[in-house]
């Protein structure tokens, strides 16, 4: 089942285009046609075989100039979202597809197999703090379709479900996030009705076992300032209407007193009521506190992961003038940081892509002459630092696949890298602020996931609350191979290969399936994934490429997939891709490939560049037209990763990387499965749309073209356990249908 996480994870969007060797080339591609133009408005019927009658999608020149050269875009009316054409366009494709997906057999045998693999663990965990003589978390039993919120008092080990998302309204579903406060007396949930994304935020009493009567609507990052449990700070949209423009763009940080009416809510900043503070309408501001120190830290947000951060002291939060003063631009290339005391400690790449810690005095800071804590290097990078009570926690890892931990002693500034005897990498993070107890979580592609808690001071584990019993036989018989690509510029790309050796033969008569993602410096770590399970059972190699655009080898890995760099994470794909046809893990003919959200700008070049490799394509809810991107509603926030048309060059960048440009008309192309969220805020519904529209129409093999439309769903699927194995069980029987399993073939 999936469920919305935090920004952090937040993890991200994607698109397309056809190839262009040069500038001359490119214009003997494009029609030459004044912008504005009269529009010619043309009916296409589909150029594929009888078999597959797609709704007709019909083309209308609309031609723009962009730094000299004509940008044909004939599928730009599926973007008029709320048009009833448009409308009655995505249901006459939706309900195509599902006739289509429908005659694949054995799809509920795979819904089936979802829940025996859900019955083989004794139980879901989402740890989420430990605050006031308890811990809160989530938890799902088997057999329970959603993850419902509970407490569980540590001397008693009395556990109390506090939340349900199935009975909270009768006849709804809500997806839910929550938040803590200090002394876990309070907490936040944020609810959005299933498949809404849009969030309102409740206030829960633990005491009373209710919630309070006021709702702040529309809240983003919402949280308690640390020490407090009456002071609720957020950004706010402007509006429901996630196809709205506007509605992401000069969004408020206000702050909320318990008590007090949430329409008196102060704006702590805006772009709109502090004109001079610098604020881009895109740049989303948050503030951050720390338990155990004085200072408050706004942060202006978008994908960019090098900060913008002022301070300014906690006690003015509740004044009318907040003095901000500046502490790093981007230039200082900070990506995280954590306050103790009059202490800063700043996550930087600055100097070193395997980035450093260091440490200066907000009383007078300077980073120019700050100490370097911690350092890493070309064998152990830095992955990600977090607080607890009194310590650093600093995760270091090879490559994001082999990870370990050192701890920072905030009180004595002494360092300790213990060894943690579990099975598996092991990731590190805070639950609480209240004592130096933080949870470890160990995991593999092959190992099952499994959580433990560890004292930082004794250096012992303790007492676990969040054991979980597995019982999964196959598991024995999964292997794990780490190895590196040569890519088309002799980069070395990580790949991991997971496959059932008593399956699996290397003579390429396997079914292969690789994914990827590599855009905003995200990592794609070893982690048990169920949604392999059924493939990995029936004789599937599974492979994951870690990318340039991901961060897996540091900053540089990051830098090298970004803008002007982004061929280089289809590139790497594709070697990736051409070593296990090379190496007969697989054939072309039963090679599929997926990559969601900003994958499926990936995914898209792959097959658009190289599509001899595959035989099917899943972009999941992808940017597929990188060209607009930035004028859906989500598009402003993520130029910093991508780029803006604004800029020439990052135009041409924008262009290469567009899959649904580099559609070319007649080419052979895969079996294709483009998903969609119709209520997605992040990847506006038609991006992907209208490359599923143009690739039905120019697409010259005889491999099917389907759009799925999610009407239930934004940009993270089913709320439901069974609504996500019926989502999964689809895309899994697309790929055994089109890769040849014979249990999966249309009769």
């Amino acid at each position: 089942m999936k469920k919305k996480t935090k920004i952090e994870d937040d993890i991200k969007s994607a698109v397309k285009v056809e190839k262009i060797t040069s500038k001359n080339n490119l214009k003997t591609k494009l029609m030459k046609i004044q912008t504005l133009a009269l529009p010619a408005i043309v009916l296409v019927t589909s150029t594929l075989k009888a078999q597959y009658q797609y709704p007709k999608s019909k083309t209308v020149d609309v031609v723009e100039t962009h730094w000299g050269l004509e940008i044909n875009d004939p599928y730009r009316w599926i973007e008029d979202i709320k048009n009833p054409e448009v409308i009655n366009w995505f249901k006459a494709q939706s309900e195509y597809t599902n006739s289509q997906l429908a005659k694949i057999p054995g799809q509920e045998k795979l819904v089936q197999e979802f829940r025996e693999l859900d019955a083989m663990r004794s139980v879901r965990y989402n740890p989420v703090a430990k605050a006031g003589g308890m811990y809160f978390y989530d938890k799902s039993l088997p057999g329970e379709q959603v993850n419902k919120f509970y407490s569980k008092d540590i001397k008693t080990g009395k556990e109390t479900l506090i939340f349900d998302p199935q009975t909270h309204v009768a006849g709804k579903t809500f997806d839910f996030e929550t938040f803590v406060s200090n002394d876990g007396s309070r907490i936040l949930f944020s609810l959005s009705e299933a498949g809404n994304e849009v969030s309102d935020l409740h206030i829960y009493d633990v005491k009373s076992g209710k919630f309070l009567p006021e709702i702040i609507p529309l809240a983003l990052g919402p949280s308690f300032v640390s020490g407090s449990n009456d002071q609720i700070t957020y950004t706010q949209l402007k509006n429901y209407d996630v196809h709205d423009p506007e509605t992401m763009l000069n969004m408020p940080c206000k702050i909320h007193i318990i008590g007090t009416p949430v329409a008196s809510d102060k704006i702590v900043i805006s772009a709109i009521t502090h004109p001079d503070f610098g604020l881009q309408p895109q740049e989303m501001p948050s503030l951050m506190t720390f338990e155990n120190s004085p200072y408050l830290f706004l942060v202006k947000f978008t994908v960019e992961k090098n900060l913008t951060v002022y301070f300014a002291p906690k006690s003015e939060l509740n004044q009318t003038k907040i003095n901000w003063k500046p502490l790093t631009t981007t230039s200082d290339e900070v990506q995280n940081i954590i306050a103790y005391g009059n202490d800063l400690y700043l996550l930087t790449a600055k100097g070193n892509p395997h980035f450093n810690i260091l440490k200066t005095n907000l009383q007078n800071p300077d980073l120019k002459k700050a100490e370097i804590v911690f350092k890493g290097n070309p064998e152990w990078k830095i992955s990600k630092i977090h607080p607890a009570k009194d310590f650093i926690i600093i995760n270091k890892s090879k490559n994001e696949l082999i990870i370990k931990q050192s701890f920072y002693n905030l009180k004595t500034g002494k360092l300790s890298s213990p060894e943690i005897n579990l099975q598996g990498n092991i990731k590190a993070k805070n639950i609480s602020t209240q004592d130096n107890e933080i949870l470890l979580v160990n995991s593999g592609w092959n190992i099952p996931n499994q959580f433990s808690t560890y004292d930082l001071e004794t250096e012992k584990m303790t007492k676990n609350p969040f054991e979980i019993v597995y019982k999964m036989p196959f598991v024995k018989n999964l292997v794990v191979e780490e190895i590196e690509v040569r890519s088309h510029d002799g980069a070395m790309v990580p790949l991991s290969i997971i496959y059932d050796k008593t399956k699996v033969k290397r003579d390429g008569t396997s079914i292969g399936y690789m994914y990827g993602y590599g855009s905003y410096g995200t990592s794609l770590t070893p982690t048990f994934r169920t949604e392999f399970i059924p493939l990995l059972t029936k004789g599937t190699v599974i492979a994951v490429a870690h990318i340039r655009g991901g961060g897996e080898k540091g900053n540089d890995w990051h830098l090298g997939g970004k803008k002007t760099n982004k061929p280089n994470t289809w590139k790497d794909f594709n070697a990736c891709a051409e070593y296990l046809i090379q190496n007969k893990y697989v054939s072309p003919k039963k090679m599929a490939i997926t990559g969601g959200s900003a994958g499926g700008i990936l995914i898209g070049r792959a097959i658009t560049e190289r599509p001899d490799l595959y035989r099917v394509a899943i972009p999941e809810v992808g940017m597929m037209n990188t060209l607009r991107a930035e004028f859906d509603p989500n598009g402003p926030g993520n130029i910093a990763e991508f780029g803006t048309i604004k800029d020439e060059a990052e135009f041409k960048s924008l262009l290469e990387m567009d899959a649904y440009h580099h559609i070319k008309k007649g080419e052979n192309y895969p079996a294709i499965l483009v998903t969609t969220g119709f209520n997605d805020p992040r990847v506006a519904s038609y991006n992907p749309a209208k490359f599923a529209g143009k690739m039905q129409n120019e697409n010259g093999s005889k491999n099917p073209v389907f759009l799925v439309v999610n009407y239930n769903a934004g940009h993270f699927g089913g709320s439901t356990k069974d609504e996500y194995f019926k989502e999964e069980s689809k895309k899994i029987a697309f790929i055994l249908w089109q890769c040849g399993h014979p249990d999966f073939q249309i009769k």
